[in-house]
């Protein structure tokens, strides 16, 4: 655990109040879709099927986003299928929001007027019906302990950057980005998933205690799990759940997809298989 948690700002929070129609929440993210394949068609079937009235993103739901014109590129039709489902998604009742990840925070207005989907900060919170506050983040924010990673997310955030990338060329932004993800792909295969800075508990827990929520929701770690993080002088229990990444494709090492659900009524979220949530 890292010693500098408590240098680190803890960032302002919108409060999200779970309507009454709500009766089941569903949480994903790490999607990382780039093409039509194993891991889009589950992800499709699902979206056809769920029963949730409000389904959460909470990013990467792309592999890579170079910004919203891709929408009006011929060159790019699955992002724009992808934003349709979610289009399709959100005309049966369902609200959908979003969170920018490490891997798409350039997604903007025009990807969520097409999506018919609603931009969340990070972090959120998401006050549930029965008045538990559930505080929800991508997750990379918390991993302090990759400085060469947080010192590139302060740059790639900065609004000034953005700008400059996006006045490049649509094919010279995709050529970029192929690049930084050979690079980011070629480090993910020496480290592994273990070899990467891990979510800071002390900082989590000060998240939660700053916003007055009791359970942390992120992905970004793809290490799906639960850990608790209360300490003694704590007046409830604090934990954190950590959601699935989706990697369907054949040849891509374990295959693993899961939705997280709230439903009225149940003690507690549940872990789903993306079949077992369509229905």
């Amino acid at each position: 655990m890292s010693t500098s948690a408590p240098t680190h700002p803890i960032p302002a929070a919108e409060l999200l109040l779970a309507e009454a129609g709500w009766h089941t929440i569903d949480c994903i993210s790490d999607l990382h879709l780039q093409q039509d394949g194993a891991t889009w068609q589950t992800l499709r079937h699902y979206l056809r099927q769920t029963p949730a009235q409000a389904l959460f993103l909470l990013g990467d739901i792309f592999e890579v986003w170079v910004g919203d014109d891709v929408l009006d590129d011929a060159g790019h039709a699955f992002e724009q299928q992808v934003a349709d489902e979610l289009a399709t998604l959100a005309a049966r009742g369902c609200q959908v929001l979003l969170m920018h990840g490490n891997r798409d925070f350039l997604l903007a207005q025009a990807f969520c007027e097409r999506a018919r989907a609603r931009m969340l900060p990070d972090p959120s919170v998401l006050q549930l019906p029965d008045g538990e506050r559930v505080l929800l983040s991508h997750g990379d924010a918390l991993c302090i302990d990759d400085v060469a990673y947080m010192q590139f997310r302060q740059t790639v955030r900065n609004p000034a950057v953005q700008q400059q990338f996006l006045q490049q060329p649509l094919a010279a932004r995709v050529a970029m980005t192929q690049q930084m993800r050979a690079q980011s792909d070629a480090r993910k295969n020496a480290l592994g998933v273990e070899g990467y800075a891990d979510v800071d508990a002390e900082l989590a827990r000060a998240w939660l205690l700053a916003h007055d929520a009791t359970t942390l929701i992120h992905g970004h770690t793809h290490r799906p799990g639960e850990h608790a993080l209360q300490q003694p002088q704590d007046r409830c229990a604090l934990r954190r759940i950590v959601l699935s990444d989706w990697e369907l494709e054949p040849g891509h090492g374990p295959q693993r997809a899961q939705v997280l659900r709230w439903q009225a009524g149940s003690p507690d979220w549940q872990r789903l298989s993306p079949a077992a949530a369509a229905v």
